[in-house]
C-alpha cells in the first residue's frame, strides 16, 4: 500500500490544517535546497500584488525542479522520477534540433517544391553512413540530432554534413513518403494548426427531421 513519507498523511491532503503542514514541509525543503528562492516565493506571497506576470511565471519555473524532487520524496518514487527525468534530459537534444533546424533551418532553406525533388532514401543511406544509424525511429533521430549539434561546432567544416542533414529533414517534414516513413517520430513533424473551436471531432446525425 502506497504511504507518504515525512511523516504526512493521506487524510492531511484534505484538511486546511494538514495542507499547511504539508506547505511547511516543502517551504523547509526548499530553504535547505536554495535559500534565495525560498526567500523569493516568501517575498511574493507577502505581496503578491506587486509581483508582474513575467515575474511570477519565472518563480514558478523556478520552483518547479525543487517541487517535483519533493513531491518524488513525499510518494516514495525517487527511483522512477529519476529513470523519467534521465530519459527527458537524454533525448533532450532532438526538441532542440526541431524547433532551431528542421522548423526553422531546413523548411526554409528547402521549399516543399524542392523537397520533392529529392531522393529521400538515397540521401537517407547516406546519412546513416554519416551517423552510424538508420534516421528512423526515436534512436535514429538521436543519433541525427547528436551528430548536428557536433558539425554544427565547425559549420565551415561539415558544410556538406550539414546540408545533407537539411534536404533529408525538409524532405521528411515535407513530402508524402517522408511523413509516412516518420509518423511514428518526433523529429521531422511540424507543429499543426489549431482550430479552437473544434478542439473535440464532432459528427452530426439527423434523425426525424432533427
Amino acid at each position: 500500500m502506497l504511504k507518504l513519507r515525512l511523516g504526512l498523511t493521506f487524510p492531511e491532503l484534505y484538511t486546511v490544517a494538514g495542507l499547511r503542514r504539508i506547505d511547511a514541509a516543502f517551504l523547509e525543503h526548499l530553504a535547505h535546497a536554495d535559500a534565495s528562492l525560498r526567500a523569493r516565493l516568501d517575498a511574493a506571497r507577502a505581496a503578491p500584488d506587486a509581483l508582474g506576470r513575467l515575474a511570477e511565471s519565472d518563480l514558478l519555473i523556478a520552483i518547479a525542479p525543487h517541487l517535483e524532487d519533493w513531491l518524488a520524496a513525499l510518494f516514495g518514487v525517487e527511483a522512477e522520477v529519476g529513470a523519467l527525468q534521465a530519459a527527458q534530459h537524454e533525448l533532450a537534444p532532438i526538441y532542440a534540433c526541431k524547433r532551431q533546424v528542421v522548423q526553422r533551418k531546413a523548411m526554409n532553406r528547402y521549399k516543399a517544391g524542392q523537397a520533392a525533388a529529392f531522393d529521400g532514401p538515397a540521401l537517407g543511406r547516406e546519412l546513416e553512413v554519416k551517423i552510424g544509424a538508420s534516421p528512423v525511429g526515436l534512436r535514429g533521430e538521436l543519433a541525427y540530432a547528436r551528430a548536428l549539434g557536433e558539425w554544427g561546432q565547425d559549420d565551415a567544416a561539415h558544410e556538406a554534413d550539414i546540408d545533407l542533414v537539411l534536404r533529408y529533414a525538409a524532405w521528411a517534414v515535407q513530402t508524402p513518403e517522408g511523413k509516412a516513413l516518420h509518423k511514428s517520430g518526433v523529429l521531422f513533424k511540424t507543429p499543426r494548426k489549431l482550430d479552437y473551436l473544434r478542439l473535440i471531432a464532432v459528427e452530426t446525425e439527423r434523425r426525424d427531421g432533427i
